[in-house]
């Protein structure tokens, strides 16, 4: 496969960022309108597995050196590597919204070059590209099928940001193709699709990242690391609280709020407790003023693998006192407690007041740029294309993110407690009938349970 790129700038403190830089049915493969939901843009958005480290005393941790956060095991991929003698060569797969911001940022990387852009729309590329910030957009291309496309020009990889409907059968064709896909957030539009793709992806040994953008915030790392440190949590939670009247398919959706919104702090919440959810129960309201057909304002209580709660409150509905994109959190742990506005630096506390200030101070000291959000999902992928490992928010290890939206959904929808495990062993039910590769299905069925073959990959 042809190479990637040359090195870039270095980040020294970051999770897995690598050794250089640390609604419209679409046909199987076709490129379709990209989403066009505006929670996410550079200025506004910001948009595992072992128990926490063992108690440490008061003066033995620090959270300053994030680059000590745990993080998921450098898995070979068994993918052949990238070379590193040019950057990336990437296909744009939609030319909405999350399209142009993608396309903005790989035009600007260090580690990629926007060769190509996919969209069924009629002149949808070519707007993309004259404002991605290429020097020469006429060098750039333009095509209708992103996987087609890519094939044919030899990319290294496709970006998918199309609509949630077009995410199964575009990632699908381009697995089965050979090339790795960096895709948006959710994975897919039901947890069915999702278990599919992951045994495609394991059928076919493709590489396939879900970029979950939050997870390469600074802060979020500093959080992380902290609860390594003084952890085991017992109770965190995130408050998303932004009125937004969104345009677009976003009106009709059932549960906007939680499949928009919920899988960001749904992920950042696995990422920063180390443990995943078990069990939830949600419910949801829909104001009389409220311009969405169902409900933009959830509450959701999950249980988590090491015992401890996990609460998100969100609306799209509230004026007046809005957090962040990133949502407002505090962690309570066994051995101190912090806070995040969602932008600035956290707060971080202990019992021991010397510990607290010292801590903070170590925190306030890390400074200067580095890259986040998409841009670092996209080193991410990059670097681990090229050094032949396994990226964080692989498949695998992404979709219990989705299957809590999918769970918090489902508590709404019916009412009462839902188990995260026998959620996905129906989905694989689902998944099951509806495959129609033999080997998928094979697969699928060998599972001893999907929890198990998540974590086996992981």
């Amino acid at each position: 496969m042809p190479g990637a790129t040359g090195s870039g700038p270095t980040t020294p403190k970051g999770p897995r960022v690598s050794s250089d830089l640390a609604t419209d049915r679409t046909p199987a493969g076709g490129a379709t309108t990209a989403d066009t939901a505006t929670d996410r843009t550079p200025a506004g958005e910001a948009t595992t597995a072992d128990t926490a480290a063992a108690p440490t005393p008061a003066g033995g941790a620090t959270t300053a050196d994030t680059a000590a956060a745990p993080t998921p095991a450098p898995h070979l991929s068994g993918f052949p590597a990238l070379a590193a003698d040019r950057p990336a060569r990437v296909v744009v797969v939609g030319a909405g919204g999350m399209g142009s911001w993608w396309a903005r940022e790989i035009a600007a990387s260090p580690v990629a070059e926007l060769a190509w852009v996919a969209d069924l729309v009629e002149g949808a590329p070519q707007r993309v590209i004259e404002q991605s910030g290429v020097p020469d957009p006429t060098v750039v291309g333009v095509g209708t099928d992103g996987v087609d496309l890519a094939r044919e020009v030899g990319a290294d990889l496709i970006v998918n940001p199309t609509v949630p409907l077009a995410h199964h059968p575009v990632t699908l064709k381009a697995l089965h193709a050979g090339i790795p896909v960096l895709g948006e957030k959710p994975v897919t539009e039901t947890l069915p699709e999702a278990l599919s793709l992951v045994a495609h992806t394991e059928l076919t040994g493709t590489p396939f990242m879900v970029s979950q953008s939050r997870r390469f915030f600074r802060q979020v790392r500093q959080l992380r690391s902290f609860v390594a440190a003084h952890g085991p949590t017992v109770l965190t939670s995130a408050f998303f609280s932004l009125f937004t009247e969104m345009e677009g398919y976003r009106r009709t959706q059932l549960h906007p709020l939680l499949r928009d919104m919920g899988i960001h702090a749904f992920d950042t919440a696995r990422y920063i407790m180390d443990a995943d959810p078990v069990a939830v129960t949600a419910h949801g309201a829909r104001p009389e003023w409220s311009v969405y057909a169902h409900d933009a304002t959830v509450t959701a209580t999950f249980e988590m693998s090491d015992g401890s709660l996990f609460v998100y409150n969100g609306t799209w509905n509230a004026r007046g006192l809005p957090t962040f994109w990133n949502s407002e959190w505090r962690i309570g742990a066994q051995l101190g407690s912090a806070t995040w506005d969602g932008t600035g630096t956290p707060v971080l506390g202990t019992a021991d007041e010397e510990d607290t200030a010292r801590l903070q101070a170590e925190v306030a000291a890390e400074s200067g740029e580095e890259p986040d959000q998409i841009a670092a999902s996209l080193i991410e992928f990059v670097s681990a294309l090229r050094e032949g490992r396994t990226p964080m928010c692989e498949v695998h290890e992404n979709l219990l993110s989705f299957a809590m939206v999918e769970a918090a959904v489902a508590s709404v929808d019916r009412g009462g407690r839902i188990e995260i495990d026998e959620l996905l062993e129906q989905a694989r039910v689902e998944a099951i009938a509806a495959e129609t590769d033999d080997r998928a299905r094979d697969l699928l069925q060998s599972w001893t349970s999907v929890r198990e073959a998540l974590l086996a990959r992981q």
